[in-house]
C-alpha cells in the first residue's frame, strides 16, 4: 500500500475521536439517538478543526447497516464506501469548483431520486459560501423543502459570505479552534504509534505554529518526521519548520531589558537572514510577553500553555518585569506588526521595533514620584529604571548647577504661590545678553518699579500681548539675580502666557537696567487654610505636571 498523510492516515472515524468539539459531537450524537434528524446542517470554523471529518462520521451513522449506538461501524459496506468517497448515496461537492447555477440545477435534478443502499441521500457541500448569489438562490427552495431522504452538510470557513436566507434553513454549528493541550496530546499519542521520539518542547511549538487546526499541526509532524526519521532535535525542528523556541524569546526579552542595543541589532539581521516568518515572529514575541504578563499578574502556572518546566521559567522571568511595561511592550509588537504590510525594509523595521522597545522608559507610578521629590533616592531602590531624562538633576537656573536634591517652598510660609518653576535652560540656542557692567553694584527693587513703566513698552514693542499681561504685575522683591513679580490672585492664564516669553521680558530688563536678572510670577493667595499638608501635596502635584507637562483628569 502507498504512504498516506498522517492526517489522513488518523482522521476521526468517530465522533469520540473528533479533538476538542465535544459541545457539537454531543449535540449530533443525541440527535441521532432521538431521531431528531434536521434536513440541513452547516459547520463552520477555520481550517483543519473537524467540520469535513464530522460531516462524514454524521454521514456514516446516519448510513450504516450496523449501527453501534450513535457511532458507525466502519465495518459495513456503507461505512467503507463513505470513508472510501465511493458511495453513491453521500456525495461530497466541493463549492469552489462547482460554484455556479448550472452545477447547482444539476443537484436539484439529482434530489429527487431515493437512494440505493442506504436510508439517506446526503449531500456534503465544502466551502459553500464559494457559491454564486445565483446559485445560492437556485438552492432556496429545494433547502427549504427538501424530500424526506435528502440531507444537506453544507462547511465554511466564512459563513460571513453566506446569504442569511440560507443559514435561516441551516442548524449551524460553530466548530471552536483546537485547545493547544490538547493538539499535544494528540501529536504525542501519534508520535508514539509511529515510534518516532520527540520532546513536548516541539509538540508545543508545532502546535502553537498550527493555530488551533488539528490538520496543520499533523502536517508539520509528518514534514518532520520525512526530515529527521524517527528521532526529532530541537535544532532540527527549528531549522526545517523555522521554529522559534521559548529560550529565544526569553534572551531577546532580557537584552530589551538590559538596553544592549548591539545585540538586539544583531538578533535582527540573524532573524533576517535565517529566513524566519516576520509575522510568526512578532507573533510569537508579543505570545511571549502576553506569557510573561499572566506569570506576573496571576503567579498561576494553569494558563500557560507550555511544558511544565517552561512554566516554572516564565513565572521567575515575570519578576524582572512590572505589568505596566509588558502591556506597553505588547502594544509596540503589534504595532511593529501592523506596518508590516507596508514596509519596504523589513531589516530596517525590526531593528527599529526592537531598539524602540529597548528605549522605552520603565514605568513609575506616581505615587512613587511623589515620594522621590522629597527623596531621589526612592526610584533608586525601589526600581531599575532607564532614563532618557534625570528627573531630579535638571540644572539650576541661576547657576547652571546640578542642584543635589529639588526645593519646594511650602505653601504655609508665604502668602504667595509659585508657579513657575525653575526653567530648564535652552541648549544650543543661547540668546546673548546685552553687556553687564560688572563694577555696577547690585539693583534694588525700588529702581526696577521707577523702570518699570518703561520696561512694560520696551515688551510691547516685540509683542503687546504679553506687556498687556505684564502690565497687570508688580515688581516685588529681587534676591540675587531673581526678580519676583506679583500677580493677583486667579491671574494663571496671564502667568503662563509670561512665563512663555521670560527671555523676551528679562533682555528688556537687563537693557533697561543694566543687571541680568531672572523672572520669577507668583500670584497673590487668600489667607492659608488650616490644612497645611494639603497645600504642600498640590504643590507636589503641580511640580510633577510641570515636570511631564501633564494635566489633571476629573473623575
Amino acid at each position: 500500500m502507498s504512504y498516506q498523510a498522517i492526517s489522513r492516515k488518523y482522521r476521526p472515524q468517530k465522533f469520540d475521536e473528533v479533538i476538542g468539539q465535544s459541545h457539537i459531537c454531543a449535540t449530533l450524537k443525541n440527535a441521532i439517538q432521538s431521531n431528531r434528524i434536521s434536513h440541513a446542517y452547516l459547520f463552520t470554523g477555520s481550517r483543519g478543526i473537524g467540520k469535513t471529518s464530522t460531516a462524514r462520521i454524521l454521514a456514516k451513522s446516519l448510513n450504516c447497516l450496523n449501527p453501534q449506538g450513535f457511532d458507525p461501524c466502519n465495518d459495513c459496506q456503507n461505512c467503507k464506501e463513505i470513508t472510501g468517497g465511493r458511495s453513491m448515496d453521500v456525495l461530497e461537492i466541493d463549492g469552489a469548483s462547482n460554484r455556479g447555477i448550472d452545477q447547482i440545477r444539476d443537484l436539484r435534478e439529482n434530489v429527487k431520486y431515493p437512494p440505493s443502499n442506504s436510508k439517506y441521500r446526503i449531500f456534503i457541500i465544502d466551502e459553500v459560501h464559494m457559491l454564486t448569489k445565483e446559485a445560492f438562490n437556485a438552492l432556496l427552495k429545494t433547502l427549504e423543502e427538501p424530500p424526506s431522504h435528502v440531507i444537506f452538510i453544507f462547511a465554511t470557513t466564512e459563513p460571513l459570505k453566506i446569504p442569511p436566507t440560507i443559514i435561516s434553513r441551516c442548524q449551524r454549528y460553530d466548530f471552536h479552534r483546537i485547545p493547544i493541550r490538547e493538539i499535544v496530546a494528540h501529536l504525542k499519542n501519534i508520535a508514539a504509534r509511529e515510534q518516532v521520539e520527540i520532546s513536548a518542547e516541539i509538540l508545543t511549538l508545532l502546535a502553537k505554529k498550527a493555530e488551533g487546526g488539528m490538520r496543520d499541526a499533523e502536517s508539520l509532524l509528518d514534514q518532520l518526521i520525512a526530515f529527521s526519521g524517527q528521532k526529532v532535535s530541537t535544532e532540527e525542528a527549528k531549522k526545517v519548520l523555522s521554529l522559534i523556541d521559548y529560550e529565544y524569546y526569553i534572551k531577546i526579552g532580557n537584552k530589551i531589558l538590559e538596553n544592549d542595543s548591539e545585540a538586539l541589532l544583531r538578533i535582527a539581521g540573524s532573524v533576517i537572514d535565517e529566513g524566519i516568518n516576520l509575522t510568526e515572529f512578532f507573533s510569537g514575541f508579543s505570545e511571549h510577553f502576553r506569557n510573561l504578563l499572566i506569570a506576573r499578574s496571576t503567579g498561576s502556572l494553569e494558563m500557560l500553555d507550555m511544558p511544565e518546566d517552561m512554566k516554572k521559567r516564565y513565572v521567575e522571568e515575570s519578576h524582572k518585569w512590572e505589568t505596566g511595561d509588558l502591556l506597553r511592550l505588547i502594544k509596540m509588537i503589534t504595532e511593529a506588526e501592523l506596518g508590516l504590510k507596508t514596509s519596504i525594509n523589513h531589516r530596517l523595521h525590526i531593528e527599529f521595533a526592537l531598539l524602540r522597545m529597548s528605549a522605552m522608559p520603565q514605568t513609575v507610578t506616581v505615587a512613587d514620584i511623589l515620594k522621590s521629590l522629597n527623596n531621589p533616592s526612592y526610584l533608586s531602590k525601589t526600581t531599575q529604571v532607564r532614563e532618557t531624562i534625570d528627573l531630579f538633576n535638571l540644572p539650576s537656573k541661576e547657576t547652571g548647577s546640578v542642584p543635589s536634591e529639588p526645593k519646594i517652598e511650602p505653601a504655609a510660609k508665604s502668602k504667595s504661590r509659585d508657579i513657575d518653576s525653575d526653567r530648564e535652560p535652552i541648549e544650543h540656542k543661547q540668546k546673548t545678553q546685552p553687556p553687564v557692567d560688572a563694577e555696577i553694584p547690585n539693583i534694588e527693587i525700588e529702581q526696577v518699579k521707577k523702570l518699570w513703566t518703561t520696561i512694560i513698552e520696551k515688551v510691547a514693542a516685540t509683542n503687546p500681548s504679553v506687556a498687556s499681561f505684564l502690565s497687570m504685575g508688580q515688581p516685588e522683591t529681587i534676591e540675587g539675580k531673581k526678580l519676583t513679580i506679583m500677580f493677583r490672585n486667579g491671574a494663571s492664564f496671564h502667568l503662563k502666557s509670561i512665563q512663555s516669553k521670560a527671555e523676551l521680558i528679562e533682555a528688556c530688563i537687563a537693557n533697561l537696567c543694566g543687571h541680568s536678572l531672572k523672572i520669577k510670577c507668583v500670584e497673590k493667595q487668600a489667607e492659608p487654610s488650616d490644612t497645611e499638608t494639603e497645600n504642600s501635596v498640590n504643590a507636589i502635584t503641580q511640580k510633577v505636571i510641570d515636570i511631564f507637562g501633564g494635566e489633571i483628569i476629573p473623575t
